[in-house]
């Protein structure tokens, strides 16, 4: 068993402070083995404070979309859409997020995120899933590092599509699931496709 728990109790408290203000979500306990190159990575910046990130699904609905030019026929219609991103190396679709920084709340990090990663703007509704991630080392470690990812429901806010070259190869509207996207995405995807059918995209949707 490992002798020290990085970031348990930081990891902790920051689960009670979210599940205090937004109620209850879905917990998603994560054990994970990593080599030991990678875990001498991730601990160092995790006694540095990293406790992970937060990731938002946001949704677009029909009134928001850019008016169309003059060459596009006004039959054009475009419902409601979730933005998702294909990160560099990656041959899954996912949310915009990332990483917290000194100081930010999971919610600060996860709207500035979306904007830095695909240049729109977002308001944060109630988190959908808490992962909780517990990583140990493949090689001769006694540590146990302790982290926590954040997914919310979000709203689109104003901004168009520019996605951060060195870290994305994409990002798009999506009015149907990809193929291919991210465990995460498709914990989300099963209940906004199936039951969400209302001609608002937002009525209804955060209670």
């Amino acid at each position: 068993m490992p002798s020290e728990h990085v970031n348990r109790e930081t990891v902790e408290r920051r689960l009670e402070r979210l599940r205090d203000e937004y109620g209850g979500a879905y917990v998603q306990e994560v054990d994970e083995e990593v080599s030991a190159e990678t875990f001498e990575d991730l601990l160092e910046v995790t006694r540095d404070g990293y406790t992970g990130g937060g990731y938002a699904w946001v949704v677009r609905g029909p009134d928001q979309t850019a008016a169309l030019t003059e060459s596009m026929p006004d039959s054009v219609e475009d419902g409601r859409r979730v933005l998702m991103i294909l990160g560099r190396g990656s041959s899954r679709w996912g949310l915009a997020g990332g990483g917290r920084e000194d100081g930010e709340t999971y919610e600060e990090a996860a709207v500035r995120e979306v904007r830095e990663e695909t240049s729109v703007e977002c308001e944060l509704g109630d988190p959908f899933l808490y992962r909780r991630v517990r990583t140990d080392s493949a090689g001769d470690h006694d540590e146990r590092l302790h982290t926590l990812f954040v997914f919310f429901d979000a709203a689109y806010a104003g901004g168009h599509v520019a996605v951060q070259p060195g870290e994305l190869n994409g990002a798009a509207w999506f009015a149907e699931p990809p193929a291919r996207m991210h465990p995460e995405n498709e914990f989300r995807a099963d209940d906004f496709w199936d039951d969400f059918e209302a001609d608002d995209p937002f009525d209804g949707f955060w209670e």
